[in-house]
């Protein structure tokens, strides 16, 4: 364990994990690879830092092709976009120029060259692409596209073009040709834009892909995430990590790393504000994410989380039990890793749950709840879209105006330690799961 010098280690929330760095996502990787041996397509749908990029790296890895594909991994050949970094000249031509340049640098036969250079000269004609792709199975062989950050072409202004898309989709349907996308978009909400596109019509977009949607880490791979430096790590340690962090794998790994790295008297709170202050942005963009009931929501339990017993006494519920709406966001929330269902009662206890209709509640990551208390209690962070909401008064899906207030007045009268610091919360929390542990 680590407690009087700073230690190197393993954990990576900067950049997408690499292959051999790779960790759980056995099902969702299972699901793409059976699909890709059928000629099939997929899209990989999730929140911001949860795994997207990793998995498609995953997905480009050779020895993984050979694992789950076989003998048909011999005739992959990979192209990757990366439409992060695309610029406001980026046009669908080039589009099919960058895709298609693997096959360019190794055709592998002569009519594959012949197929390639009718394809440009056609302005990659949706004909001219499926002569080529055909060819191409012909031959056993087939283009594997993996597209990340595909959402970003429906907001580009040389991509407000049904046809683009309409031709993807089509392409899809060749043996010669398969892809791979990541969005934060789910694809119901990709087919309603590309609805709205000029030129729309017909069957969804994207009808031919199913998403696969990246979830939290389950408990297992928590675990096994956490042993990879157990010598490290006490399993006080391991226990407060999970606390503020959640399942989320960018927390986790972002904690765990703070809290190896962090020296001195009051390790754990030190580590806590310094954790927080490298990713509070993750919330902001989670927040732009949310609808505006998952939005109130989120609040509601963020704050029932920080008021404690002061909540349950002095805060009437009677609403919020009867409202049909508020199981949905719960899951929702959980989905993100941002709620946790952890049991069935209706009191409320130290433990600060919030208790909707015999299921037991609690914020899924302490630190959203000290970005919650930052923004609307302590009003020290600045996130526009919040603000917009509040003005807005999003609230009243659930509470009345003075309901609102009065749980906002509740929750200011907390301990001190609730409204000083992410040092004092983070503090607070240790000694709370340390009492637990005695």
């Amino acid at each position: 364990m680590s407690g009087g010098t700073s230690e190197s280690h393993q954990f990576i929330y900067g950049r997408p994990v690499q292959p051999d760095e790779f960790l759980n996502r056995e099902t969702e990787l299972s699901t793409i690879f059976n699909r890709l041996r059928n000629s099939e397509s997929s899209a990989i749908v999730g929140e911001p830092h949860i795994g997207k990029t990793s998995l498609l790296y995953k997905l480009a890895d050779e020895a993984t092709q050979q694992q789950y594909l076989e003998n048909k991994a011999k005739g992959v050949t990979l192209s990757s976009l990366n439409l992060h970094t695309i610029d406001n000249d980026y046009t669908p031509v080039l589009f099919w120029e960058e895709a298609l340049e693997p096959l360019l640098e190794h055709p592998g036969h002569v009519s594959i060259a012949r197929y390639l250079k009718q394809a440009s000269q056609a302005g990659y004609r949706r004909r001219s692409l499926e002569r080529l792709f055909n060819q191409l199975a012909k031959q056993g062989k087939w283009l594997l596209l993996l597209l990340d950050e595909f959402e970003r072409l429906f907001f580009h202004p040389n991509f407000q073009d049904f046809t683009f898309f309409a031709v993807l989709r089509s392409l899809s349907s060749s043996l010669g040709f398969s892809f791979v996308t990541t969005s934060r978009l789910p694809l119901s909400e990709l087919n309603e834009r590309g609805h709205k596109l000029p030129e729309s019509g017909g069957s969804p977009l994207f009808n031919t892909q199913i998403e696969v949607h990246l979830r939290p880490f389950d408990q297992m791979a928590v675990d096994i995430l956490l042993s990879r430096d157990k010598d490290k790590l006490s399993a006080k340690d391991r226990d407060f990590i999970c606390r503020v962090a959640g399942r989320h794998p960018f927390l986790l790994q972002a904690m765990t790393a703070a809290l190896i790295e962090t020296t001195g008297n009051n390790r754990h709170s030190l580590a806590a504000e310094r954790f927080y202050r490298q990713i509070s942005s993750h919330f902001d963009d989670m927040w732009r994410t949310l609808d505006d009931r998952t939005r109130t929501t989120a609040v509601i339990l963020s704050l029932v989380t920080l008021g404690g017993h002061a909540v349950g006494q002095n805060f009437a519920y009677g609403e919020i039990e009867q409202a049909d709406a508020f199981g949905p966001e719960l899951h929702q929330l959980a989905e993100r890793g941002l709620a946790e269902l952890v049991g069935e009662g209706w009191q409320f206890d130290s433990q600060n749950f919030l208790l909707w209709r015999g299921e037991r509640w609690r914020v899924g990551t302490e630190a959203f709840a000290w970005w919650i208390r930052d923004v609307i209690i302590a009003e020290t962070r600045r996130v526009p879209t919040y603000e917009e909401w509040v003005t807005n008064k999003r609230y009243n899906f659930f509470l009345t105006q003075e309901q609102w207030d009065t749980l906002l007045k509740t929750v200011r009268k907390t301990p001190d330690w609730a409204v000083r610091g992410v040092a004092a919360l983070g503090r607070a929390l240790f000694e709370e799961l340390t009492r637990r542990k005695q």
